[in-house]
């Protein structure tokens, strides 16, 4: 125990020493303490236990990695950046999901109210027949009721 605390003390030492007198620097003024790039855990200076503390132990000198921001494909195959007007990607997710619409399990109500969603955001005819089969499926009235009459609205507007 006294001996690892030898060393430490020597090891503490070594260091103001170089911080003091500029180390093999020639006296210029000591670099700044390394930190490991965002996303990095940090390189652990301390050997583990167990192992010997004598010499000089060497970091790992592997380059950190270029990290890139992943890119979306909008529906029609060109790659759309995160920098994008966020309409513009809702509208591209909305119409990926119209055609695995049937893989998508919920209730009527919420399945209406994906389409209705695309409806107002796309525009397209061909989301009004899978809607109006959504519709027919709500169980409660008056939820029916509206769903029905958002469609009849949303034909009436389409057709003007």
């Amino acid at each position: 125990m006294n001996q690892n605390r030898n060393k430490d003390n020597d090891l503490q030492r070594a260091i103001d020493e170089i911080t003091q007198k500029g180390g093999a620097n020639g006296g210029a003024k000591p670099a700044a303490a390394a930190q490991p790039p965002v996303g990095q855990p940090p390189v652990n200076m301390m050997p583990p236990a167990g192992m010997p503390t004598g010499g000089a132990m060497k970091l790992p000198q592997s380059p950190a990695p270029q990290m890139s921001m992943p890119s979306m494909s909008s529906a029609f195959g060109r790659p759309m950046g995160y920098g994008s007007d966020i309409s513009k990607v809702k509208e591209a997710a909305l119409k990926e999901l119209f055609p695995i619409m049937d893989r998508v399990e919920v209730e009527p109500e919420k399945r209406f109210l994906l389409y209705q969603e695309m409806l107002s955001t796309m525009r397209d005819k061909a989301v009004i027949a899978p809607a109006y089969e959504a519709a027919r499926q709500i169980r409660d009235d008056k939820v029916r009721a509206d769903s029905l009459l958002y469609l009849i609205n949303s034909i009436d507007e389409m057709s003007l």
